[in-house]
């Protein structure tokens, strides 16, 4: 907290999730397949997931970003726990070489808790003051979209 006031941010507020992976040379095309197939299923089960891309790092054809925004802890919690996704770590364990994730908003200690224990290299960055326009909002259809 900033000079001791109290932010309006907690469990209950969207908060943005940064993974970076580094895909291991032989396991590009294995992984993008695994990702892609990840993708769809927390698209498809995951209504808590405000947004979810798979970025490419433009100067490292090794290096990608997960962009996740989360509507609340507890959509972060059912993601964790989402039978696609836990297919898709143990997968993603095998053909990263490196991995870890930025938390950028303020998240409840029992979640900070429960996500820490996953074993994840994980920093979690406490909001301080600002604000807010995520809402979730039913799903439109997608004109331009590339899937």
């Amino acid at each position: 907290m900033l000079f001791g006031s109290k932010t309006p941010f907690g469990s209950e507020t969207p908060f943005i999730l940064i993974a970076r992976c580094y895909v291991k040379p032989d396991s590009l095309t294995e992984y993008f397949k695994a990702a892609k197939n990840a993708d769809i299923a927390v698209r498809s089960s995951e209504p808590g997931m405000l947004h979810h891309t798979f970025d490419k790092d433009p100067e490292d054809t090794h290096s990608f970003v997960w962009s996740e925004v989360y509507k609340d802890d507890a959509s972060l919690i059912y993601h964790l726990n989402n039978p696609p996704l836990v297919k898709f770590i143990e997968q993603h364990t095998k053909m990263c070489y490196k991995f870890s994730i930025e938390v950028y908003g303020t998240l409840a200690t029992e979640t900070k808790d429960l996500f820490s224990a996953t074993g994840f290299n994980i920093k979690y960055f406490d909001t301080q003051f600002g604000f807010t326009r995520l809402r979730a909002q039913p799903e439109k259809k997608c004109f331009g979209c590339f899937f």
